[in-house]
């Protein structure tokens, strides 16, 4: 009898125990369902987060509100929220930010047009989970905010890197799993922003130190078999061997730059760089065989006959399927503006200046972008002048040269 009575009554603890944790669970649940209408998400999204994504949302959104300095949700009005369609239709990319440990704490929607992944996947998760390995410690230099001098601070807060980030999209737009995904290339450009806190923290009346955002537009950089063609008559192809010689050049840029494709053929590429821009194209080469693409920027490619262009470049390394071996190098440029001008001035607007001179002299001006030395102005400048006059007329001529040369880009 007494070993029955110890029975019932521990089942019935057990009863109160089970009923006592369905109840906590009820009530929890209920405060995640509230907590998730507080976010300002669709419901059909927030209906299908589960505990653990409501929390990390959560913090995500309580930090972008610090970081916007926003005490309330404003509305968007209909207008507004077109504008903001605007904006990311606009960008060739992404908007990203990341906190000072790496947590993705805001992602643009169209983050999934370019990974495959969802806004909603990646927010609150280390940047370090779907970045490469290799890159992890560039990524930390660039999270790390350096003080000093103003002068200083100011330009360690520009960043500018390449990062291979997880993609779930195939060649053909589909989506794959993540365990499938493939490394995607991405510049990121951007700039860290540091935010001051004016709370103190508890009874210690210490300040709370200040808050590092790291704020990048990441943009991909597509790889040549999906370019649309035809191609804009403003951008030619070209391959390379590995030691950045020509082995291949479109016919494009016999229009855009002078020469004949088989002009460049075996060539180095570094023939054809202003000698300012070797360093930083230099750079962005290493980037390219250690990473599989990069994008160049704005520089300076010499053209046939004299000057320079201002040209964009995608490279991107081939490799073998066979073997998995890098094979060459296929690079879209894009011929954004002439870096010079031809410009006829007549010397009888002169005249004033040289009532001596009898003649009237035309000179052709090669205007570069970067200025000229005095001698090699003398020398590149002037077709045609008077011994007699050569230094004074030469002088003026480059001064004009400097006054009429396009600003850099």
């Amino acid at each position: 009898l007494t070993l029955q009575v110890l029975t019932v009554s521990s089942e019935r603890r057990k009863e109160k125990s089970r009923d006592a944790a369905r109840s906590r669970r009820g009530k929890e649940s209920e405060v995640f369902y509230e907590l998730a209408n507080q976010l300002p998400l669709p419901h059909n999204v927030t209906s299908h987060l589960d505990k653990a994504s409501i929390m990390r949302l959560t913090i995500s959104y309580l930090r972008m509100r610090k970081l916007l300095n926003s005490d309330e949700s404003e509305k968007e009005n209909e207008v507004e929220s077109q504008l903001n369609s605007f904006y990311l239709k606009a960008l060739e990319g992404f908007l990203m930010v990341l906190s000072e440990d790496g947590d993705m704490v805001y992602l643009s929607e169209n983050v999934s047009k370019s990974m495959g992944l969802s806004q909603f996947d990646l927010t609150g998760h280390s940047i370090f989970e779907f970045s490469h390995p290799c890159d992890h410690e560039e990524l930390r230099e660039m999270l790390v905010h350096r003080t000093g001098s103003k002068k200083t601070k100011e330009q360690n807060t520009e960043r500018s890197f390449f990062l291979r980030m997880k993609c779930t999209l195939t060649s053909r737009g589909r989506t794959v799993n993540i365990k499938s995904a493939t490394w995607k290339v991405l510049h990121c450009t951007g700039h860290v922003r540091v935010q001051e806190c004016g709370e103190v923290s508890g009874d210690s009346g210490f300040k709370e130190p200040p808050l590092t955002y790291l704020v990048l537009i990441c943009e991909p950089i597509p790889h040549p078999s999906n370019i649309e063609v035809p191609l804009d008559s403003k951008t030619f192809l070209s391959r390379h061997t590995l030691d950045m010689k020509f082995s291949y050049c479109d016919e494009r840029i016999t229009e855009l730059m002078g020469y004949e494709p088989d002009d460049l053929l075996n060539r180095s590429v570094y023939e054809y760089y202003h000698a300012l821009d070797s360093d930083h194209l230099t750079k962005t080469h290493h980037n390219l065989f250690a990473k599989g693409q990069a994008t160049t920027g704005q520089y300076r490619m010499l053209a046939k006959k004299g000057g320079f262009v201002w040209v964009e470049t995608q490279a991107t390394v081939i490799y073998n399927p066979k073997n998995s071996q890098p094979q060459c190098i296929v690079c879209v440029n894009y011929v954004l503006r002439y870096g010079f001008s031809l410009q006829i001035f007549n010397f009888n607007h002169f005249a004033l200046s040289y009532p001596h001179q009898k003649h009237t002299w035309s000179c052709v001006l090669l205007c570069v972008s970067y200025p000229l030395s005095n001698s090699s102005a003398i020398k590149t400048l002037t077709h045609t002048y008077s011994s007699k006059f050569h230094k004074e007329i030469s002088n003026n001529v480059f001064t004009m040269a400097v006054l009429r040369a396009p600003k850099v880009v």
